[in-house]
């Protein structure tokens, strides 16, 4: 009786109080699951999963997800540079890539440009490691087989905006729930109930 009491008093929706311009929050379900939302400006991500209680922690947790991007292509075209492009329906998005290039002991790092499209010099690629602007906790690392390839092609995953929850532990108060947000920097944030 009593644990059904403790897991009955989590149940609510949550919002983000003390940081400016940003809205988020987590509607946590009588059935164990929960939603949750982030906005930020022009920025909205969204996650959910599954929450159980351990004495006053709330702990949250998903399905793992992909790492955000997918190789569509590699090969060695005639030319004297590394090329890799971003494809996506949105092109609003491509223009927003990171991209780090190993090569040996060498590391080269640039943003894609306006169409999606990153050039560094010619070289052997031992591994290729891609982020999302607005995602970067999402870290994709491709490693090439083959060095004679210079020309790379990757996609956005479907998921690559989803927010995934592995043993995110909040702790539950009188009017709230407290502790580190999912995508902000570290600290303790406050999720006033509605």
């Amino acid at each position: 009786m009593e644990a059904q009491h403790k897991i009955s008093t989590a149940i609510g929706e949550y919002y983000l109080r003390g940081v400016m311009e940003t809205a988020s929050g987590f509607k946590v379900n009588p059935d164990s699951t929960f939603q949750f939302f982030f906005s930020y400006g022009a920025l909205d991500r969204n996650g959910s999963g599954t929450w159980k209680q351990e004495a006053d922690k709330i702990i949250f947790n998903s399905k793992p997800g992909s790492k955000g991007f997918a190789l569509i292509n590699s090969n060695t075209v005639n030319d004297d540079k590394i090329t890799i492009k971003i494809t996506d329906q949105n092109p609003s998005l491509q223009s927003h890539v990171y991209a780090l290039l190993k090569s040996g002991a060498k590391q080269s790092e640039e943003f894609t440009d306006k169409n999606g499209i990153i050039s560094f010099p010619k070289q052997a690629v031992d591994s290729i490691t891609l982020i999302l602007e607005f995602c970067p906790e999402k870290v994709f690392g491709f490693f090439n087989n083959n060095k004679l390839h210079n020309n790379f092609e990757f996609r956005f995953e479907n998921d690559l905006m989803d927010v995934f929850f592995d043993h995110l532990a909040l702790t539950l108060q009188k009017e709230g729930l407290e502790g580190q947000h999912p995508l902000l920097k570290k600290g303790i944030y406050y999720f006033k109930r509605n």
